[in-house]
């Protein structure tokens, strides 16, 4: 998500988008796949201070989190489609 490798199961590491440490929850939304280097990098910073000092991981959250987005909202428009095809 920060760096833009692509991550196998091997790879990847949950990453806590706003930290435990800091208030952050288990909730999906507040988790993102990240490469080891990048989770470490990060660590218990707030994603403010971990993109200010790292300009790049912003700009590429930016740009994967607005494609998950758009997956997700084509997906559950599909999902509404075809239940109220089927209820017809």
């Amino acid at each position: 998500m920060y760096c833009g490798t692509a991550l196998g199961l091997d790879l990847a590491t949950l990453d806590h988008v706003y930290p435990l440490s800091r208030g952050g929850t288990h909730d999906p939304g507040n988790l993102v796949a990240a490469c080891q280097t990048c989770n470490q990098l990060k660590g218990a910073m707030l994603p403010n201070e971990f993109f200010a000092r790292h300009p790049w991981a912003g700009a590429n959250f930016m740009r994967y989190a607005r494609a998950v987005h758009r997956n997700f909202k084509r997906g559950a428009r599909r999902a509404v489609s075809l239940a109220c095809a089927h209820a017809a």
